[in-house]
């Protein structure tokens, strides 16, 4: 009854895949509709799976057996910072797509991961439907909102992970256990690059620091005094932060740092590393894709390593459920 084989839905760049193949499970095709996304996707594996395409014209006859199922579904329709049209809005319905598809090839289990704002989204409606439609797939269901910055990497992203089993398995998600966190890492250690600020980004902050928010909290030289911050523009607000990095997102004017007197900007390549990419996945695509969309892709990627923690008790789990 152990699972062996994943196949990668709404697969963006890979970082679900990447955690699961670090937690000794195989990848047998992914599916995604982002031509860019799958470029950087294949820059970085090695083994050339093929993409499926759209996954609302799967169906089983298309696809090949798998034991566990991962999507990041997309997350903008229930996002505090997105419209938050939920099911509403076309994206939205992405889950119901996966469902049919997690009916129709009954993997042994599944990993799904969104926002946190899914579980709040119309006062808990929206995460209720879906708990339901899963479990009509024939699945005991949980889910917990975890923190990336607890397994292994210093970044703030908080995303809602869902834990499928199927039924005849004999095993209750509830009893499944969520992995532990671990201690967080030297921020200092994933800014690496040397992509010292622009004069039109370092403009931008002089805008944020006397705006009426900020004005006479700071001058440029007392945030070139504050080593080894990072330094984050959002809305009106200036956030510095100590140690760690906010959440990466895909849309966002970007995030600056401190290092020996200097304002940076982070660059697309301290993104995957804060994603939890491995360095050598980063190497390959750091001169072949743009910053601009790094930056992008690992706003809207998986983190690797909290992947990976979920996928070894995962397998742990239903290990024990062996005959």
């Amino acid at each position: 009854m152990s699972i062996k084989t994943f196949f990668d839905f709404c697969s963006g760049i890979g970082g679900g895949r990447i955690g699961l193949e670090q937690a000794g499970l195989i990848c047998v095709g992914h599916s995604d509709t982002s031509r860019l996304a799958d470029t950087t996707y294949n820059l970085m594996n090695e083994n050339e799976d093929k993409n499926y395409g759209n996954l609302k014209r799967l169906t089983k006859e298309k696809l090949p057996p798998f034991d566990l199922l991962i999507a990041g579904f997309p997350c903008q329709s229930f996002s505090v910072i997105g419209r938050k049209d939920g099911f509403e809005d076309n994206r939205g319905q992405i889950i119901f797509h996966l469902s049919r598809i997690i009916k129709e090839m009954q993997p042994k289990c599944f990993i799904l991961e969104n926002v946190k704002g899914l579980v709040t989204h119309d006062k808990g409606n929206t995460i209720k439907v879906i708990i339901n439609e899963l479990k009509e797939c024939g699945y005991s269901v949980t889910y917990k909102v975890l923190t990336s910055l607890d397994y292994g990497v210093p970044q703030m992203r908080q995303r809602v992970f869902f834990i499928g089993i199927r039924d005849d398995l004999g095993l209750s998600a509830d009893e499944y256990a969520w992995p532990s966190s671990v201690p967080i890492p030297e921020l200092s250690n994933f800014l690496v690059d040397n992509n010292k600020a622009s004069e039109e980004r370092l403009e931008i902050l002089h805008y944020y620091l006397n705006n009426p928010t900020n004005k006479g909290k700071y001058t440029i030289d007392d945030l070139r005094a504050m080593e080894g911050k990072i330094l984050d523009t959002r809305m009106n607000d200036l956030r510095i932060y100590d140690g760690k990095c906010p959440t990466l997102r895909a849309q966002r004017d970007g995030i600056l740092y401190v290092r020996d007197g200097e304002i940076f900007q982070l660059t697309g390549y301290e993104a995957l590393l804060l994603q939890g990419f491995p360095k050598e996945c980063a190497d390959k695509v750091k001169e072949i894709v743009s910053d601009r969309h790094l930056l992008m892709q690992a706003g809207n990627a998986m983190t690797v390593n909290v992947v990976k923690a979920i996928g070894l008790n995962l397998i742990q789990f239903i290990n024990r459920g062996e005959k």
